[in-house]
């Protein structure tokens, strides 16, 4: 496979789209902006930004012609809507195609007919038929949990600010986790090696956490502060959320709710990333003091 030089980018202006806009910028690739609105924002200087119709597959092929990879970041909410891109993608001739996925268990078959699951599965299947058709190449990336959205957001693990922690199971669930601008730098790592990653998911893992192993951190950097702990079984709360998605309640909290129930299970799933793929793109796994320095700027 010829070297890849050119790649467009969907949601790109998306918190984690922006981190692997600067990582591609910053591996010297030729950028290519999709955009539903053209000049939407200012961005780095020699990138393109061009308005494309994510529903059609005419106008997105013609944005995607002499493109190498497309990378796509788009929204949990859209990730079911990426098949124009896929369709577009192998129409014009493109290389490689990463889709938006970056989850910690996306790829076990135990969850491919849960919501949000499913579309990620419907995705990749799709991959795959233009793969074994010959049109076009993928991979996926497997990178357990952003560890910015662990330690803040809707989805953290730990509630720094109000010294509650909600552990799962007793705490003691094995999970993987990176930062954004690490999780970044491995698509460009991806792009850098096409024949190694060709048609396969890849693994990062800067750290395997659990609960209980950065709540004692927080603990003994500021000993002073009384902690709120409550523990649910991971089963209950996978199960809570799925009873809310038959109710029709598609709301954040439920998507949270089976975020955490599945990808913070334990072995149920298989979070932790026992082998990875960290030499081949660049990953540099954590120190305990990283570790240490990153609960302590939250603690802050």
């Amino acid at each position: 496979m010829s070297d890849i030089k050119s790649v467009a980018i969907a949601g790109a202006f998306g918190t984690f789209g922006s981190h692997v806009l600067k990582a591609l910028v910053d591996a010297k690739f030729k950028v290519k902006i999709l955009t539903r609105s053209a000049k939407s924002a200012d961005t780095y200087a020699g990138v393109e930004q061009i308005e494309v119709d994510y529903a059609s597959i005419e106008s997105l092929s013609a944005a995607l012609k002499g493109i190498d990879a497309v990378v796509s970041t788009v929204a949990a909410a859209a990730i079911g809507t990426q098949g124009p891109l896929i369709d577009a993608a192998a129409i014009a001739g493109v290389k490689r195609f990463i889709p938006s996925e970056y989850g910690a268990v996306t790829t076990n078959p135990k969850v491919q007919t849960f919501p949000l699951y499913d579309n990620i599965f419907k995705m990749r299947n799709l991959l795959q038929e233009k793969a074994d058709a010959g049109q076009t190449t993928w991979t996926v990336l497997a990178l357990g949990a952003f560890l910015e959205f662990l330690f803040e957001g809707p989805a953290s693990i730990v509630n720094f600010k109000e010294c509650k922690a909600l552990l799962l199971d007793e705490g003691d669930n094995r999970f993987s986790a990176n930062s954004l601008a690490a999780s970044a730098e491995a698509i460009a790592g991806i792009l850098k090696n096409p024949i190694a990653t060709k048609n396969r998911v890849v693994h990062i893992s800067q750290a395997i956490l659990t609960q209980n192993q950065i709540l004692k951190l927080a603990q003994k950097l500021r000993p002073e502060d009384q902690w709120e702990i409550e523990k649910v079984a991971s089963s209950a709360m996978r199960e809570e959320a799925l009873a809310g998605f038959r109710a029709g309640d598609f709301s954040l909290p439920v998507i949270v709710k089976l975020i955490l129930g599945t990808g913070i299970a334990g072995e149920t799933y298989g979070g932790a990333y026992a082998e990875t793929d960290n030499d081949l793109l660049g990953i540099k796994q954590f120190s305990g003091d990283d570790l240490t320095q990153s609960v302590a700027e939250k603690l802050a």
